[in-house]
């Protein structure tokens, strides 16, 4: 019996990276007529071994799409359902300074239609507005980043992962290749806990202090 392959996506049920088993899939190859060019596309029914859930995944390549990073052919995956549809924002979002705010907003937006090569560009964008707002002073994203973690904003595994996507990187806007659902969620959801440190808490805090101290205000004197 042949072995069951296994991929590691993003649950749409989980809602993080697992394992998938690929319960079925078809591929497909060619080449134009002087075969110059050569492009692949697989399409498979998987399903989710912790939650059982089962999706359907399509991947493309073409010889003419490399990774200018590691000089790769770059694997174009789909999902479906689509994993970052209906992302809203989170509670409290209306604490952002303006310009954060709206940067966020696009993101999402980005992300709910499809476009996850915007969706990147819209999230480093998204960091480097809050290391303005920080007052960091890094001469690029990267310094910026270890600098939010320096400040305690940012956890130094938070800050090492971010500094694994290549699109964090100082690379042109035109370099930034698509990015797979489970990185671009992976990301937001770092930037929004990093969102969430900076503008909400501390107005949640300020929240109960000041209701602790009306209430204490509110006790009767002893007589």
């Amino acid at each position: 019996m042949a072995k069951t392959q296994r991929i590691k996506v993003q649950c749409g049920q989980c809602k993080q990276v697992t394992n998938h088993s690929v319960l079925a899939s078809k591929d497909y190859s060619g080449a134009t007529d002087n075969d110059d060019i050569r492009w692949w596309e697989s399409y498979q029914i998987i399903q989710c071994c912790g939650c059982n859930q089962t999706s359907f995944r399509k991947t493309e390549q073409c010889t003419e799409d490399f990774d200018p990073h590691t000089g790769e052919l770059e694997v174009m995956e789909q999902l479906y359902p689509d994993r970052t549809e209906e992302r809203v924002p989170i509670d409290g979002s209306e604490n952002f300074p303006g310009k954060t705010r709206r940067i966020y907003t696009e993101v999402l937006k980005a992300l709910n239609h499809g476009a996850p090569i915007l969706a990147a560009i819209g999230l480093r964008t998204l960091i480097e507005s809050i290391c303005i707002e920080q007052k960091t002073k890094s001469t690029n994203l990267a310094k910026g980043i270890d600098a939010l973690a320096d400040m305690g904003l940012l956890s130094k595994r938070q800050a090492e992962y971010l500094h694994t996507h290549r699109f964090m990187g100082n690379v042109a806007a035109h370099e930034i290749v698509a990015s797979k659902p489970q990185e671009l969620i992976a990301a937001l959801d770092i930037a929004e806990t990093l969102l969430k440190t900076i503008y909400i808490l501390p107005e949640v805090a300020n929240t109960i202090k000041t209701g602790a101290i009306g209430k204490r205000n509110t006790t009767p004197s002893p007589a």
